[in-house]
């Protein structure tokens, strides 16, 4: 099956089918510590979830290469326009093992070959303390098995570092370190790539790689 058909098969319109097309999140020993739910029509409807996920993006806005005023139409439009309506993108609202609404993650730019791991946000405490770390895996564990991936990407901003570590933990390597120029337009803080003698800031923009015989390695019992 074609990976768009796979992806738009995932955004179900009801949270109750999205809940039947859910990954679980497992730890090594095989314990179910959550679920990612995959976000589709169903959200547009959810002004609470919205909401909260306006508020998470706020409070971590700087760890983003875009900074803006987050609100509910903002994030609203983002799922339908850009997420939803996206054939290569697919959102997950990520539940611990009691059905509590933890955070997010997303995948971005498919195209069958390769994708962009974003949006990762652990929006509250609770859980098991390695929750987002195993969700991680199972995330990229059903991009490999199901959409057939040969690699995942991920970029972050380098003072970001706690991200950076996760995503090395997992098997992510650095492949690229880009200089930054920051500047504000329409409101925004925005980030632009940059020469040397162009950038305004101390921090880099890192992208890492990582290949399915790599992640493997990592976690073997995912193989």
């Amino acid at each position: 099956m074609d990976y768009r058909d796979i992806i738009a098969g995932m955004k179900a319109g009801t949270l109750a089918d999205a809940n039947t097309k859910a990954i679980a999140i497992r730890n090594q020993q095989g314990d179910t510590l959550g679920k990612l739910v995959p976000v589709g029509a169903w959200i547009l409807d959810d002004r609470e979830t919205v909401e909260l996920m306006s508020s998470w993006r706020a409070r971590a806005m700087r760890m983003f290469l875009t900074q803006f005023e987050s609100t509910y139409e903002r994030t609203l439009g983002y799922l339908k326009n850009r997420s939803i309506a996206n054939e290569g993108c697919l959102f997950f609202m990520m539940y611990d093992e009691t059905d509590r609404l933890i955070g997010h993650m997303g995948l971005a730019g498919v195209d069958g070959v390769s994708g962009e791991l974003d949006n990762f946000m652990r929006g509250v405490e609770g859980g098991d303390p390695r929750l987002v770390y195993y969700a991680e895996l199972a995330l990229l564990d059903w991009c490999f098995k199901q959409l057939g991936l040969t690699h995942s990407v991920v970029q972050v901003l380098s003072y970001n570092w706690l991200v950076v570590d996760l995503h090395e933990e997992v098997g992510y390597a650095l492949t690229t370190t880009q200089r930054l120029r920051k500047y504000e337009k329409d409101g925004m803080t925005c980030h632009d790539v940059a020469t040397p003698e162009d950038s305004n800031v101390k921090y880099n923009y890192v992208k890492m790689e990582l290949a399915p015989d790599a992640f493997y390695a990592r976690a073997p019992w995912l193989a």
